[in-house]
């Protein structure tokens, strides 16, 4: 049987696909998993590489590939049409979804986390809450094509880590504080953040004593000319920042920043990362879900400085990129965003109110650092705040739901 997983940027792969692979490979075994990318404005190139990687996957096929097989039905490599399947369409644009599972002649299943247009191509919805449950019910969709299924991010990250067995495993000082730093997970998106969030340490090393940093890089970013990466020179005018050089030694990466703030670089046990510390600066995508599960305090940033950079909900990236008008539309976009009362944590969203502050527009690092420094110096709105974003993001499971559902097709197709 062919599982034929849609989806076109690093957040819908690392979320998504990554969590419904290992799932179906474990629990369907004669099933072939195929990723499809179709072209989007924030992949960097390694999309292919990273998601073939994961466990369960045959081969992901990258976008040019994607787009001959939908135009022409130039078959991919080493692929061929087994006669029984599904697509299910887990991010990008739903007609890539559509128009494979008219090539392929499989049902179109489409998890989705908000209401979407395409309903009549689509089988079944395999939906993240009650919320999105009743919006497509408003859009007219039967219920008996909507699934509530949960939370896939989640199901990502596996069996929680403790924070005192993540310290360990880091060789973090179990009483020191420490402040994790998401850039973001694209190399473009990671040129801008990682030196205003670089810059952000460094103030805030100046008010908080014996805090120690850790920045998470995804394999979307790779290891490969971050000094480059971290030099903080194409985006200065538009960003406040701070450069950082790269020391390599026996022991993890570093980045040590011009007033001599080291912060570690971990590609590998990002989880225990994450679980490790006290509170956490992020950028919006999967890790906003990621730190919910796991209870960490955490501060969403989306610094707009540079048009169409930073993914955020609701705002096109490749309008936000145009020259001269690509910022007028990033700003109105941004304002219709606030003024809908949408947030652009999938957090915050999900529980319809601010657990996890928010910063986003034309911002500086300074922005940041406040609300950092105010979790940081009260132990008991840490606490509140871990509850609830544990509350919000939902349980586990999600991903042992659409395998059953993908498991109901192979009955009815044999």
């Amino acid at each position: 049987m062919d599982v034929i997983l849609v989806a076109g940027t690093p957040g819908d792969l690392h979320g998504l696909v990554r969590p419904v692979a290992e799932r179906v490979a474990t629990v369907m075994s004669v099933a072939d998993a195929w990723v499809f990318i179709p072209p989007s404005s924030h992949a960097g190139g390694r999309e292919a590489k990273v998601a073939s990687s994961y466990l369960g996957v045959r081969r992901a096929v990258g976008p040019l590939e994607s787009l001959k097989y939908l135009a022409a039905g130039v078959a991919p490599r080493g692929f061929a049409r087994c006669g029984k399947g599904v697509v299910i369409h887990l991010g990008g644009d739903l007609i890539y979804s559509i128009g494979l599972g008219r090539r392929l002649r499989y049902p179109v299943f489409a998890y989705t986390g908000r209401a979407m247009s395409g309903a009549k191509s689509v089988s079944l919805f395999l939906v993240e809450d009650e919320r999105v449950q009743a919006s497509l019910i408003a859009r007219g969709v039967d219920a008996e094509r909507i699934k509530l299924v949960g939370n896939l991010i989640v199901d990502g990250v596996g069996v929680r880590p403790g924070r005192e067995e993540a310290r360990v495993r880091l060789g973090i000082e179990q009483h020191g504080r420490s402040v994790m730093l998401f850039p973001g997970l694209s190399r473009r998106e990671v040129s801008v953040t990682a030196p205003f969030l670089f810059r952000a340490a460094e103030l805030l090393a100046r008010v908080e004593q014996e805090v120690s940093f850790t920045m998470c890089l995804p394999p979307f970013v790779g290891t490969a000319s971050l000094e480059q990466l971290f030099a903080h020179t194409r985006y200065a005018a538009r960003i406040d920042g701070a450069a950082a050089r790269v020391e390599k030694s026996a022991g993890p990466l570093e980045a040590v920043t011009a007033e001599g703030v080291r912060i570690r670089i971990e590609t590998v046990l990002m989880y225990e990362a994450m679980a490790a510390s006290d509170i956490a600066v992020c950028t919006p995508g999967p890790v906003c879900a990621e730190l919910a599960y796991l209870g960490v305090p955490h501060v969403v940033t989306a610094p707009l400085n540079v048009p169409g950079a930073v993914a955020v909900p609701g705002v096109s990236p490749l309008l936000c990129s145009l020259p001269f008008i690509g910022e007028a539309f990033q700003r109105r976009a941004v304002d219709r965003l606030k003024a809908s009362s949408r947030f652009v944590s999938s957090v915050n969203q999900r529980a319809g109110r601010i657990i996890a502050p928010e910063i986003v527009g034309r911002v500086r690092p300074e922005d940041v650092v406040i609300p950092c420094v105010e979790l940081l110096g009260e132990a008991a709105r840490r606490d509140k705040m871990s509850k609830e974003l544990r509350e919000a993001v939902g349980l586990a499971g999600a991903a042992d739901r659409v395998v059953q559902a993908i498991q109901r097709v192979a009955l009815s197709q044999q």
